[in-house]
């Protein structure tokens, strides 16, 4: 959910040529981060565990979506969504390793995939 965050902030101050084809690509993007991270707590709740999506918990992730103030360039926007792409894959894919249910594998495999796709689309 932060991610998706971030995503629509980068989207409102990205300056630049390129930055309404970034604005675009994050329009898609947030709404699959904000739907795996809708999924994710499905298979939570069904398994007996509170998601947490309160503001207060994604605040404490702050430090890892750190987005300076006032207007971004593209090439800044790019460089800080696929530092935070890969940071995040990195956690869903420790996260995939430590899970037993089948259910659970099969969606942080479509997130991970996904996540390194986005990130591929950031770099390149």
């Amino acid at each position: 959910m932060c991610l998706a965050v971030v995503g629509d902030h980068v989207r409102w101050v990205a300056t630049g040529e390129e930055a309404a084809e970034l604005a675009e690509w994050l329009v898609d993007a947030t709404a699959r981060w904000r739907s795996w991270a809708d999924e994710m707590a499905k298979h939570l709740v069904a398994l007996g565990v509170a998601p947490d999506g309160r503001v207060r918990s994604l605040a404490k992730d702050i430090p890892l979506n750190w987005v300076p103030d006032g207007w971004l360039p593209v090439d800044e926007a790019r460089r800080l969504l696929a530092d935070r792409l890969r940071a995040v894959a990195g956690s869903a894919n420790y996260r995939r390793s430590q899970a037993s249910d089948p259910d659970i594998v099969r969606m942080f495999d479509a997130v991970c995939s996904g996540l390194e796709a986005q990130t591929r689309a950031q770099t390149t």
